[in-house]
């Protein structure tokens, strides 16, 4: 049976590695045409040669970078009918931050979604519809544990998203935001140029089980086929962001709790 991604033309930026990585991997097995870019090129160029894909390295810091990614797909595989705005860094950890370290995050986290937006949202309406993929975090619902400068460029991100499904939505432009909690990846220490399941690692109590990125390539793939615009890997996510809307007050006085230093 052919897949309704077979033969499309596919972004997934930061794809050298974690779930960008098993994004690509996901996509190239129902016959997509993937583009694979990641800042670290060699990463970038394995998974790409692994999947039949095109490799483009360059940093999604850069909205010049982003057009020039657009162009490269659009000249190797068609019109983009699906974007990944996958990549993303931690950083900016508290009010001590630098005015460089911010910037950076803000760029990575939150205004590549916005300038992934502008160069492919037009395309994809003269096209009639994309899709258009953003790996978010459960920090883009439910503050802490996390740094300052990744909460607020999360939570940015999920609401550019909001406003694009609800701006382009009639217009045939799909959005769906990937929201897990822990992933096995770099992030958490893993090993990035280590490709294999099931790495363990020991955490701190509370923070909830760890998911690998192929269930989260697995459950975005679903969301997308069912129109959904939330991908929740971890389902605690959804039960505390619901206590959250219910009380907030509450929500942050408990949570506010959990978090404080031991003394």
């Amino acid at each position: 049976m052919t897949s309704e991604f077979s033969g499309r033309c596919v972004i997934v930026t930061g794809g050298g590695h974690g779930i960008g990585r098993a994004l690509a991997e996901r996509f190239a097995a129902d016959g997509a045409k993937v583009v694979v870019a990641d800042r670290h090129g060699p990463r970038a160029e394995k998974v790409a040669q692994r999947i039949g894909g095109l490799a483009v390295p360059g940093d999604v810091a850069s909205p010049a970078a982003i057009g020039a990614l657009v162009e490269q797909a659009v000249a190797a595989f068609g019109p983009v009918r699906i974007f990944c705005s996958n990549a993303g860094i931690t950083g900016g950890f508290g009010l001590e931050s630098t005015i460089e370290e911010i910037d950076e995050i803000t760029r990575i986290n939150l205004l590549a979604h916005v300038w992934a937006a502008q160069a492919v949202v037009p395309g994809m309406l003269e096209q009639g519809g994309g899709h258009l993929v953003q790996t978010l975090s459960s920090a883009a619902l439910i503050s802490g544990p996390a740094p300052m400068g990744y909460t607020f460029t999360k939570h940015g991100a999920l609401g550019f998203a909001e406003w694009l499904q609800l701006t382009y939505a009639h217009r045939g432009i799909k959005v769906t935001c990937l929201c897990p909690n822990l992933v096995n990846t770099g992030m958490i220490g893993r090993n990035e140029d280590d490709e294999a399941e099931g790495v363990a690692y020991t955490l701190p109590e509370g923070l909830g089980d760890i998911v690998e990125p192929e269930e989260c390539a697995e459950q975005t793939v679903a969301a997308m086929r069912e129109g959904r615009f939330l991908v929740l890997p971890h389902p605690q996510v959804g039960r505390s962001f619901r206590r959250k809307a219910e009380d907030y007050d509450t929500w942050l006085a408990q949570t506010a709790e959990r978090l404080r230093p031991a003394t």
